[in-house]
């Protein structure tokens, strides 16, 4: 499994003019936040990431705020929509190379629980926040990896 930095759509509307919850977008807000963020993964991660994000529309415009300032890819992947779950994650992502950084944009609880499984807490989920970015890198004991958290970044630093 590949270093993972993990973050959370930026904060998006409580409804959609469709009503559909994939089709809910950015607020002005979360524009701005996921910008920030965006501004600080440009300064900080690796080169060359892959960059999945969930189909629902507030991930795609969280994704977009890196893409415009680093000409990265995003790979619309469903297994991160918003009925996905974290086993159909942990295996789309289980086969990725072990020295590769995927970045994905994605939704509460499953980030909250996939960070858990990776760290090896409880079933309960992380609280992620809206916007809020985890990079978990991992490190190789024996024959297993092991995650731990790098780091932490959340809009309002």
């Amino acid at each position: 499994m590949a270093n993972l930095i993990i973050w959370r759509h930026a904060e998006a509307e409580v409804q959609s003019e469709t009503g559909h919850d994939s089709d809910r977008a950015l607020t002005k807000r979360g524009y701005k936040d996921a910008a920030k963020i965006a501004k600080w993964l440009h300064k900080h991660m690796p080169d060359h990431v892959e960059l999945l994000c969930s189909p629902a529309r507030r991930c795609f415009q969280t994704a977009q705020a890196l893409r415009d300032i680093n000409h990265v890819e995003i790979k619309v992947s469903d297994f991160l929509s918003v009925d996905s779950n974290v086993a159909g994650i942990v295996k789309e992502i289980s086969n990725k190379n072990e020295s590769q950084t995927i970045l994905i944009v994605g939704h509460q609880p499953n980030l909250g629980l996939l960070i858990s499984k990776l760290l090896a807490l409880d079933e309960s989920a992380c609280l992620v926040k809206k916007g809020a970015v985890w990079w978990l890198k991992q490190r190789k004991v024996g024959h297993s990896s092991h995650y731990y958290i790098h780091t932490v970044m959340q809009p309002n630093f």
